[in-house]
């Protein structure tokens, strides 16, 4: 029996062995797939691209409350960064009864006093005039449904009166200019025309010219030249619909900029190769550079994702800034955010929850809390300012003949833009890793004349971290700029304070 008790216990020690072997392969096995993968990029100053104009939100004055609503401009601006703020006085374009109309054609002035001075626009006035003091100059915008008189008989939700409802527009602009003292020069007359009813007033192709012409005619008769259309803030690029303003050059100097919508629909809602390929928005900035129109802006004047649960904020935010990178990409070189905060939408008469900002309601004095896309837009709103130009990202060449080159491509699971100050001294680069381990990324500098003892500084926002200070981003002894990019996170890597 011995012999057996000592083949049986050594049998015992050669098995506990393998498994401690066993294991301890398989904990240096997990450790070297942590491991950071390398991925070098390359920022080249020399490919300026567009120029940006700046990034903001849609925003409607009625939580003004007497001035309750100014924390929360606040932070959009001080803290955010929004220059753009596409204001919406009303919600909705029938704000003015057709049937007051004089035989001129003219609202008697006791009418419009009546109007312009009730607690909807005075509510507007006030925060109109709240952004004016913090050197914010918002564009009026106009949206939802129009007055019945206004439409067509067949259809009145169709804009036939196109006189009577630019007369309407330039009453509220001439009020707010000569009686409220406003700073502004930009208005966006039309809202999802494609659409229309509740969003707007309905176009049909054939409408659009004769009621963009109704619309500067009465900018004219009103001396209000100055002011300059943001057209024509479709759900979607319509060829149909800006080819008849492109094919009259007389209008060159009467248009600020091209603007059109993009939404998700609440999950990724975008097909194959959306990202990789020319978009609508690319054929958007494309059609109008090949025109008479070239170097008007395009604007992104709505974007965000559809989802009310609250149920995936971070999901969609992930969503909304990777789609605000795509149409940067793109050529766009402006978005506004659907939008400022949670609030009551008149023209679809529901409370809404796509706020940047939540607001708490249950208190008397109504709060402001930002979300996962505060933060996440908070990456390029905060860090890339109007006038800076959009260049280039790229990486090394992968080695020739590669059957896969498509699914080996090193960025295919990493989104980048990167942006430079005109002198080519500062840049920001802005990402989004989805990629399941951390990153070592080398990031290579051409054509740009920033120093390597200039101060550099990093952002992270992901689930559980929001927009958090990074220390791990520095000049490399080559001048290459090395950092760690944690996964499923949003960075952004900066040159500014």
């Amino acid at each position: 029996m011995k012999p057996l008790k000592l083949y049986t216990i050594a049998a015992a020690i050669i098995a506990v062995t393998a498994i401690k072997c066993s294991n301890t392969g398989s904990k240096n096995v997990q450790s070297a797939g942590n491991a950071p993968i390398s991925k070098t990029v390359i920022i080249d100053g020399a490919t300026k691209r567009h120029t940006i104009d700046g990034f903001g939100v849609n925003i409607t004055p009625a939580q003004w409350r007497n001035g309750n609503l100014k924390p929360a401009i606040d932070s959009l601006v001080d803290d955010l960064g929004c220059t753009l703020f596409r204001f919406d006085c009303v919600g909705l374009a029938d704000w003015i009864d057709p049937s007051k109309r004089g035989a001129d054609g003219k609202y008697p002035a006791d009418y419009l006093q009546q109007v312009y001075t009730n607690k909807t626009f005075s509510d507007a006035w006030a925060t109109f005039k709240y952004l004016n003091s913090k050197k914010i100059i918002p564009q009026f915008n106009v949206s939802g449904r129009i007055p019945p008189a206004m439409g067509r008989k067949d259809d009145i939700k169709r804009l036939a009166d196109f006189e009577g409802y630019a007369e309407m527009i330039a009453t509220m602009l001439v009020w707010a200019r000569e009686q409220e003292k406003l700073t502004f020069s930009i208005l966006s007359p039309f809202n999802e025309t494609d659409l229309g009813f509740p969003e707007g007033a309905k176009l049909e192709p054939e409408d659009v010219y004769p009621a963009v012409k109704a619309m500067v005619k009465k900018l004219d008769e009103y001396n209000l030249s100055d002011i300059k259309l943001v057209l024509m803030d479709d759900t979607r690029f319509i060829q149909e619909k800006l080819s008849p303003i492109i094919s009259d050059t007389t209008l060159i100097n009467r248009v600020m900029a091209f603007g059109t919508h993009s939404y998700g629909n609440g999950d990724e809602a975008e097909q194959g190769g959306w990202y990789d390929q020319p978009s609508d928005y690319y054929k958007m900035v494309q059609y109008i550079n090949n025109s008479a129109y070239k170097g008007k802006p395009c604007w992104m004047t709505e974007y965000g994702d559809l989802d009310q649960t609250n149920e995936i904020e971070f999901e969609f935010a992930w969503r909304s800034t990777r789609r605000l990178l795509k149409f940067l990409d793109d050529g766009f070189s402006g978005a506004e955010a659907w939008d400022a905060f949670d609030n009551f939408h008149e023209h679809d008469t529901v409370w809404a929850r796509y706020g940047l900002l939540k607001t708490d309601t249950t208190t008397t004095d109504w709060t402001y809390k930002p979300k996962d896309r505060y933060y996440t837009a908070k990456h390029v709103y905060k860090y890339v300012p109007a006038g800076w130009h959009v260049v280039n990202v790229s990486t090394p060449p992968l080695p020739k003949f590669d059957g896969y080159e498509n699914w080996h491509a090193p960025l295919k699971n990493m989104r980048m833009l990167a942006f430079v100050s005109p002198d080519g001294k500062s840049f920001t680069l802005v990402g989004m890793s989805k990629i399941e381990q951390n990153v070592a990324l080398d990031i290579e500098l051409r054509s740009l004349g920033i120093p390597s003892d200039k101060p550099l500084k990093m952002f992270v926002t992901s689930r559980n971290q929001k927009m958090v200070p990074s220390p791990e981003v520095s000049f490399s002894s080559t001048g290459h700029i090395k950092t760690t990019v944690k996964e499923g996170t949003i960075f952004t890597v900066t040159t500014l304070e």
